[in-house]
């Protein structure tokens, strides 16, 4: 994925320091924003044409989301190298993240036995991700993968270039801005896609789904995509939900054996499976570092030094 982990491989937006970022700015309401009433009736229109059932389409739409140019804008500024990994690696975080593998045992040993995955690991990524469900942001996820959606129309780009600061667009240039958010475009589309299917299937409701900057929901933070094609019912109680925990270890676990943790042997190669997670080099080291202190203090059954 990108700086902002936008693209899991159809899987996360963000991890939770994006998150945490961004959600802190709340989605504009500008009066280009909220009056644009028919802003969203390409998208509309687009997704009957490709198979939705127009009393399904006009459900999801109604009432009109807000369209998020201004968020948008915010994830553009963020880089990775800004972002403080480091603060994962506290005494105090390690507890709290040994406290939670603790509580979850069984179903950590359950996940582990049938999916093959290091239990740590999966600990790491929930912990990383959304602090253990402790913020998983606060976006509309309809109206962020929507706006994304129509940044194919270069009069929607447009307003986003307008709300960038000076220094940004110098920094990206009117040409890979464009490009960028013409490729994000078809992407967000593809997730506002598996976000309606999962309405149907998994019982989502949509108008109250809310998650990062990029349209991630639940523990784990998956893209709709990801929850469609790696989601489990834990539980086991009818449906995939990513805000519980049984649901998040297991969707966890099944999306690492998707990428091949079975066979990743080394180091290496589990650093790779993590990349798919998380397309960030700092990511997938915090994620084994939390991982290996998490292990070390469990089995020295001791309490780490501040």
């Amino acid at each position: 994925m990108d700086t902002f982990a936008w693209k899991r491989s159809g899987r996360l937006a963000t991890a939770s320091l994006l998150t945490i970022v961004l959600c802190l700015v709340f989605p504009s309401r500008s009066p280009a924003a909220t009056a644009a009433g028919d802003v969203f009736n390409h998208i509309e229109q687009r997704l009957v044409s490709d198979g939705f059932s127009r009393q399904k389409v006009s459900m999801v739409f109604r009432p009109k989301p807000v369209p998020l140019f201004k968020t948008i804008s915010q994830t553009l500024r963020i880089r990775e190298s800004k972002l403080n990994y480091d603060q994962f690696l506290e005494p105090s975080v390690i507890s709290r993240a040994s406290d939670f593998r603790r509580k979850h045992k069984s179903l950590l040993s359950q996940a582990e036995e049938v999916y093959g995955v290091d239990q740590y690991v999966i600990v790491a990524i929930l912990l990383v991700e959304t602090q253990f469900g402790g913020y998983t942001g606060q976006t509309p996820t309809l109206a962020i993968l929507s706006t994304f959606a129509l940044m194919d129309q270069k009069s929607h780009r447009d307003k986003v270039w307008a709300l960038l600061p000076r220094e940004d667009r110098e920094r990206l240039g009117r040409d890979a801005f464009d490009q960028k958010l013409t490729k994000r475009a078809q992407w967000a589309y593809e997730e506002l896609c598996a976000l309606v299917r999962l309405s149907d299937t998994q019982k989502l409701r949509i108008e109250s789904c809310r998650g990062s900057v990029m349209g991630a929901i639940g523990w784990a933070q998956f893209l709709p995509s990801s929850v469609v094609r790696y989601g489990v019912d834990g539980d086991r109680d009818g449906r995939v939900d990513l805000f519980q925990p049984a649901d998040a270890i297991f969707s966890v676990a099944n999306y690492l054996r998707g990428y091949g943790w079975r066979e990743a042997k080394t180091r290496s190669s589990q650093e790779e499976v993590i990349y798919a997670y998380n397309h960030s080099q700092p990511y997938v080291q915090t994620i084994l570092g939390v991982a290996d202190r998490v292990r070390k203090l469990d089995q020295a059954g001791t309490t780490p030094s501040s």
